[in-house]
């Protein structure tokens, strides 16, 4: 145990000022990171929280739909084949599935989990 330690440390004594700087200027960057996490999960939980209810209201709701109809209307000028497996595997519902889905877990990984809904996808057509 002892010879490790001697080799870390004279590893260490290796090190040029540049090297430590480089080290110093790494560990204040991680220092301030950790000491400012909850302010970056906010900023991502608005971020995720904003662009939720920007599918759900106003102009981007209309660009939603418009997306959507562009897909399904450019599918009927796609091999009857192609057309099919695009019909039955991709409608309207798991077209805004998808968009929810890559949403949720966007806000799994950087927003604590918060729950996405956009509205559109219900079976019964409601919220």
């Amino acid at each position: 145990m002892k010879d490790l330690i001697n080799q870390v440390v004279g590893y260490l004594a290796d090190f040029s000022v540049e090297q430590w700087i480089w080290i110093a200027v790494a560990g204040l960057i991680l220092i301030y990171l950790i000491y400012n996490r909850k302010q970056y999960v906010n900023v991502f939980k608005q971020s995720v929280i904003f662009a939720e209810e920007s599918f759900n209201h106003g102009e981007n709701r209309k660009k939603l739909e418009a997306a959507v109809n562009f897909i399904l209307f450019r599918t009927s000028s796609l091999p009857w084949v192609a057309r099919i497996i695009i019909i039955k595997f991709i409608s309207r519902k798991r077209m805004i599935d998808i968009i929810e889905k890559t949403l949720q877990k966007f806000s799994d990984i950087f927003a604590n989990g918060y729950k996405i809904d956009i509205k559109g996808n219900e079976e019964d057509g409601e919220n």
